[in-house]
């Protein structure tokens, strides 16, 4: 989990030094396809909140799992205590507490809890949420590259829709030009400059909302990758036709996806999870064990005070003995007192370990047991029908993917045939009404057919792209970007 947060966030740090503005004030490179997909990665709103949630499950994963380890302190203590007149509760011992008390301690501690089925399971059902997490944020990626491709090559095919537009323009000025030309001869009546002039400002305004139409998609295509609204798109001069990937067996790609797909893997983690949560029901039936254990040093200077006070009362009253012996018996040869000698301040250090064991068995639970396992195991069985339900969306969206790319690149062959006869029925239909072999209506009516040749053509081949880009996706690829690369 750590490595897949890692790795997102490094993405979006190796993209942002190329896409964002230079501080020198340039502008960055115009986005082609792959980089407006690698750009939405890295900076999509949609994207990033993923990401978050990804962290913060990793997070808590990590906290859980930190659990079963040991815990090692280090700890400093000072200790001061003064009273006066007062025993408290220790006078019914006999003891008086010491009017003046100080300790220092330092000391490093550990505690592990060597078995604790709690510890465990919520480390385990912490680690499958993680992963859950990280599979949404695949999931997540490969949607977000599926939708800017449709929304990039839908902005190449309204630029390609301009280009249209603006031919159509020119034909219908020329229209416009031919009747002119042929109302000065008399070959056609006033009218038919009239319908030619008509038609031209409806081609004008055609143009025009083309363009606005493709200013529209550019910012929202900015916007929908999270870049500002006056980024610039390399925008293809001709709608890529990229080949269909390799013949396989459905069956085969099925099973490829299947093995691939983060909802796949994002649905077991669930399933997964949701076993854990019933275990965890009886987690409190198992014993615990406990290890403790410290070692440090301890001392107390008000102790030593104390002792050393006590101690020189005690060699004055030995040496003031030993001085009035000498004194009463002048004949006898006592020998010299023993003096006890100073207190050493410091001691040696202190360790100590201990060991607890405990099992609990409750007796009566008035059935709060049985109903969280009837709870638990119902989550088991939703869980696994949303695994088995994700295995089969699966299958059915490679399949679906796969006929829709085959039709679609059917359909681009057709586009291309009818594209090719309507543009050549176009130029012939110029050259018969200049001559006046055909009305103006008639040429006006063969253009209005090629124009939408030309754009059922554009739009063949971006739903083509489409397809194929959703057909990759659908395979479950471990980089959705460079799926989404129909460069080559």
């Amino acid at each position: 989990m750590i490595k897949v947060l890692a790795a997102a966030a490094g993405a979006a740090l190796a993209l942002a030094p190329c896409t964002a503005r230079a501080q020198g004030g340039t502008t960055p490179p115009p986005l082609d396809g792959a980089a407006t997909v690698r750009y939405a990665l890295a900076h999509a709103p949609v994207v990033l909140a993923k990401q978050a949630t990804l962290a913060v499950q990793v997070a808590n994963f990590d906290k859980q799992r930190a659990n079963e380890f040991p815990v090692i302190d280090g700890q400093l203590q000072n200790q001061i205590a003064r009273s006066a007149h007062t025993n408290g509760s220790l006078a019914q011992f006999g003891i008086s507490p010491t009017n003046n008390f100080s300790q220092n301690t330092a000391q490093v501690t550990s505690t592990y809890n060597l078995y604790n089925g709690t510890l465990q399971i919520d480390a385990q059902q912490a680690k499958r949420t993680a992963d859950g997490a990280a599979d949404d944020v695949q999931r997540q990626a490969e949607q977000t590259a599926l939708d800017v491709t449709t929304s990039f090559y839908g902005l190449a095919a309204r630029r390609q829709a301009v280009i249209v537009a603006e031919n159509d323009l020119r034909y219908q000025q020329q229209l416009l030009d031919s009747a002119r030309a042929s109302e000065k001869f008399g070959r056609v009546a006033g009218v038919d400059v009239l319908r030619a002039q008509v038609a031209v400002t409806r081609s004008e305004a055609t143009l025009v909302q083309a363009r606005a139409d493709e200013a529209d998609g550019r910012e929202a295509l900015a916007v929908q990758i999270g870049a500002t609204a006056d980024t610039s798109f390399a925008l293809p001069a001709q709608l890529p036709e990229p080949p269909l990937p390799t013949q396989k067996s459905i069956e085969v790609l099925a099973a490829a996806a299947a093995a691939a797909r983060p909802d796949v893997a994002s649905a077991k983690a669930a399933f997964d999870a949701a076993r854990l949560g019933d275990a965890s029901v009886d987690s409190d039936l198992r014993p615990t064990v406990q290890l403790s254990g410290a070692f440090g040093s301890q001392v107390s200077p008000t102790s030593y005070v104390q002792e050393q006070q006590e101690i020189d009362s005690s060699n004055a009253a030995a040496i003031a003995n030993y001085e009035l012996e000498k004194q009463l018996f002048p004949g006898v040869n006592f020998p010299p007192p023993v003096l006890t000698p100073p207190v050493v301040r410091g001691g040696p250090g202190f360790w100590q370990i201990g060991v607890t064991s405990t099992f609990t068995l409750p007796f009566i639970d008035y059935g709060t047991r049985a109903a969280n396992h009837r709870a638990a195991r119902a989550q088991i069985a939703s869980a696994e029908a949303n695994y088995r339900n994700a295995l089969a969306a699966v299958e059915a969206d490679v399949r679906s993917a796969a006929r829709d790319a085959q039709a679609t690149a059917e359909k681009l062959e057709l586009a291309k045939q009818s594209d090719a006869l309507a543009r050549e029925s176009a130029r012939i239909a110029q050259l018969q009404y200049k001559n006046g072999v055909i009305s103006f209506n008639d040429a006006t009516q063969i253009q209005q057919t090629a124009l939408s040749a030309e754009n059922d053509l554009i739009a063949a081949r971006a739903n083509y792209v489409i397809a194929v880009v959703r057909l990759r996706l659908s395979l479950g690829p471990t980089d959705p970007a460079a799926a989404a690369d129909v460069r080559n």
